[in-house]
């Protein structure tokens, strides 16, 4: 790939992912709230939003083989018009029992994208770069899903406007990928299809995908509920987000820098600990000015485990193989998003509401502990 091509893709990469994050930034809270009002407990909003994880784990491990064989940018495109017509049916079926399957096939559509632009930036990225890079990526990411929570501020909570929003900024989305139609991700075909294979070899890095799936899955769809049920007004406790996504968008590129110079288990264990420091504080200072510095560096704690994450498989593998370890890390993720809401939600319920903030300090000790325990990365497995 050429220095323009290169710089093109990476523009398109980084626009079109940080509308979805847009969408998706605005779309989760907004769910949850709808929810909310309804009466519904902390469990079954987690639940309800654990389908979207659903759909994305039991179709992530295709992807590899579906994207090699009718490729990878047809597939994005395909996935991110279904996205839209998805988002216009949440307001046609309004209904929570229609939001599990809607979710559901949300979760399908969306982890494309994500898989897709993974792999793309890896392939783009240089051993000197990768870290900063994938720090880039992932604040784009968080940039919109910062920005979303805001957006309710125009859109209000009600009413058709943040879905016709929501599906028109996803056809943003296809028009900034666009752009890169011909400089699409190669995948050669050596290396497993099959997700697994990579979950022994990289299992550090799993974990990471496992357990910030869990928590940024459980933050951004509950903490509005958990700011409510703390004395906060639906547009403080969005804003509450958007603190945490800021730390996400400006701390990713020095987490990034870090993996860059040192080693990755060492800046995956200085982001877990900083998240159990965070989440123990949290109903502490919740009722004071240090709950905002507080959430800015916890915000970018989250996203820095996967970014590093990324970082570490798109070190040890290339084409095939790199998208078959990045859907085993994606797998992952959507694995602890699926049950972390519901476990969070059940936590929220019984310590009503700072049962949320602790059991995300657990979710973090847990990989603290792994960290510690789990063997270092094993040589790729043989195709």
């Amino acid at each position: 790939m050429t220095g323009p091509s290169r710089t093109r893709s990476l523009a398109a990469i980084i626009g079109m992912i940080g509308v979805v994050g847009l969408v998706f930034g605005l779309t989760a809270p907004l769910l949850n709230l709808l929810l909310e009002r309804q009466g519904l407990s902390g469990r079954m909003i987690g639940l309800n939003g654990a389908m979207t994880a659903l759909g994305a784990l039991i179709f992530t491990p295709f992807i590899p083989a579906v994207a090699l064989k009718v490729g990878p940018f047809r597939i994005l495109f395909a996935t991110l018009f279904a996205t839209a017509l998805l988002l216009l049916a949440f307001k046609i079926f309004d209904d929570y029992r229609a939001w599990f399957v809607l979710r559901f096939l949300m979760g399908i559509a969306v982890v494309v994208p994500f898989l897709i632009s993974e792999i793309w930036i890896n392939q783009i990225a240089t051993p000197q770069n990768r870290g900063r890079l994938l720090g880039i990526y992932a604040a784009s990411i968080s940039a919109g899903f910062g920005t979303g929570p805001l957006l309710m501020q125009f859109t209000g909570v009600g009413g058709c406007t943040p879905f016709v929003l929501a599906a028109a900024l996803v056809l943003v989305a296809m028009g900034a990928i666009s752009m890169a139609r011909g400089d699409s991700p190669y995948l050669d075909p050596m290396g497993h299809k099959s997700p697994l294979p990579y979950v022994r070899a990289a299992p550090l890095a799993i974990l990471a995908g496992l357990m910030y799936g869990a928590i940024e899955t459980g933050i951004f769809g509950l903490l509005p509920v958990f700011g409510v049920r703390s004395g906060f007004s639906e547009g403080m406790a969005a804003a509450q987000l958007t603190v945490i996504a800021a730390g996400n968008i400006l701390l990713q590129y020095p987490v990034g820098w870090l993996a860059d110079k040192a080693p990755a288990r060492r800046v995956l264990m200085l982001c877990a600990v900083t998240g159990v420091v965070g989440g123990a504080l949290l109903p502490v200072v919740k009722d004071s000015l240090l709950m905002w510095p507080l959430l800015f560096v916890w915000g970018g704690t989250i996203t820095g485990m996967y970014t590093v994450a990324l970082t570490m498989l798109g070190r040890q593998y290339t084409g095939l193989a790199l998208a078959s370890a990045n859907a085993a890390l994606i797998v992952a993720y959507n694995a602890g998003a699926m049950g972390g809401p519901p476990v969070l939600g059940q936590a929220m319920d019984l310590m009503n509401p700072d049962g949320l903030a602790y059991g995300l300090a657990g979710f973090f000790l847990i990989f603290v502990i792994a960290n510690l325990l789990v063997p270092r990365e094993r040589p790729p497995p043989a195709s």
